[in-house]
């Protein structure tokens, strides 16, 4: 039997689970898993590695039939459990975070619109009047990751406000991603599934708001919905964004009547105890107990819940494969520099490193000056400068966007002689990406660091 003070504390945390929730580790898989991906395809394995990926999967059930290669399911498939989490994130941010009131929103969010509309500028001058120009979208958006675990690393030299400020940027900035692919990297768009799958995203906002929080309805609704979206043309990642707006964002009833209901229900409990036989709960317990989960699970938002769910899934292991399915570029140390030199790489680095800086500054600036926001507590230029370095770290999204800017086969631009200058094109990209993210990660936490070399924060356990 148990004594007193063997029991454990009521809020005790593993080293594992305390490990993996930094966000220095999330950062750390994710540049792992690029690494690896860019050692392998200039190694000896590289032909296993891009065999890899063009292995087909897929299932039938009578004359239902999916087939995709295995790149597909993860930039397909994958990826949409990836885009519904930012879905969940962006709209938890509307109703409760920094993003639900006008005057909190207008600082982050007139941040993020000059940090994206900078750098496509900045790409599409550097394109001008060639095919490549079509990949103006990938300097746009920032690595919540990798932006994320660069600042933990100067955390207690920067205010508690700076961090919030980062992730309500990047949150805007998905936002933004998510139109750009809605809105320009969708080809030939096939209304009748595209309709199809549109309805499907009312029944789910009609199960919403008739009170329906169980997930089982929702994961069915968004099976269908996302293949109905990739029969459509419109990218199935389109679809997870759509469905988590859907999501019940109220739990069955309030805190205060969970606390409550909970005494009540451990009060019972207590009067049930069998002294006679303290090791084992009678069966009038047993059944308090399934009363007490069912409690736990009505008090929590299914927003909430499925966030939480989701979250360690996608950072641990859906973005480290999608960086290990798309990191994979072979260097042609001969050709390396006139790589370098072109107009795709340069427009990526540029519109990433100086497009990011003056666009956040800027508008930054402009939304102080006339009066519509106010700096964070504690929070100077000097800081939201270093948040700008932090901001041009790309990565994730920008892979994912340059995929959809050079496609290497299945769409227009790439049919015929076009489809080696899509291979080209998306090389470049990514020597592009890859250096101005490291870069940008670097300067930021120096500079970060050298704002707050005099001072320290206490920042609040998260």
């Amino acid at each position: 039997m148990t004594r007193d003070n063997e029991l454990p504390p009521l809020e005790q945390i593993s080293p594992v689970a305390q490990f993996l929730k930094q966000d220095v580790v999330a950062a750390g898989i994710l540049l792992f898993s690029a690494l690896g991906a860019l050692i392998l395809a200039n190694s000896p394995l590289r032909e296993w590695y891009n065999d890899l990926w063009h292995i087909e999967l897929g299932f039938a059930v009578g004359h239902f039939e999916l087939s995709q290669s295995l790149h597909h399911w993860v930039n397909d498939g994958l990826m949409s459990i990836f885009f519904f989490l930012v879905g969940l994130e962006i709209k938890r941010e509307l109703l409760v975070g920094e993003l639900a009131s006008v005057r909190k929103a207008l600082l982050p969010g007139a941040a993020a619109i000059g940090g994206m509309l900078f750098p496509a500028l900045i790409y599409a001058l550097c394109n001008l009047g060639e095919e490549s120009v079509r990949g103006w979208g990938i300097p746009m958006a920032t690595d919540i990751a990798f932006a994320a675990g660069c600042m933990a690393l100067v955390k207690t030299r920067v205010p508690p406000a700076l961090p919030v400020f980062l992730i309500a940027l990047a949150i805007v900035d998905d936002l933004g991603s998510v139109v750009t692919i809605a809105l320009f990297y969708t080809d030939q768009i096939a209304m009748r599934p595209l309709f199809f799958g549109g309805f499907l995203v009312l029944v789910s906002f009609g199960l919403s708001r008739l009170g329906v929080r169980y997930t089982f309805p929702y994961v069915v609704l968004g099976c269908i919905v996302w293949f109905a979206f990739l029969k459509s043309g419109v990218h199935a990642t389109i679809a997870g964004v759509l469905l988590a707006f859907s999501i019940p964002p109220d739990a069955r009833y309030e805190t205060p009547h969970f606390s409550g209901r909970l005494s009540t229900l451990l009060y019972r409990f207590s009067e049930a105890e069998d002294y006679k036989n303290p090791l084992l709960v009678n069966a009038r317990q047993q059944s308090l107990i399934r009363s007490i989960l069912r409690e736990c699970h009505h008090v929590e938002a299914p927003l909430q819940r499925i966030e939480h769910a989701l979250h360690p899934f996608c950072v641990f292991f859906v973005m480290p494969l999608f960086a290990f399915a798309n990191s994979g570029v072979t260097l042609d140390f001969s050709s390396l520099i006139q790589d370098f030199a072109s107009p795709v790489a340069i427009g990526v680095i540029l519109g990433l490193l100086l497009g990011k800086q003056v666009g956040i500054m800027l508008f930054s600036w402009l939304a102080i000056k006339l009066k519509l926001a106010d700096l964070p507590d504690g929070v100077r230029w000097s800081h939201v400068y270093g948040l700008s370095w932090l901001a041009a770290i790309g990565f994730t999204m920008a892979l994912f966007i340059n995929e959809l800017a050079f496609p290497q086969s299945g769409h227009g631009y790439a049919t015929g002689d076009a489809a080696s200058e899509a291979v080209r094109h998306l090389a470049q990209a990514k020597l592009g990406i890859f250096t101005a993210s490291l870069i940008a990660g670097v300067v930021g936490v120096l500079a970060l660091r050298w704002v707050g070399r005099k001072e320290t924060y206490d920042h609040e356990p998260s």
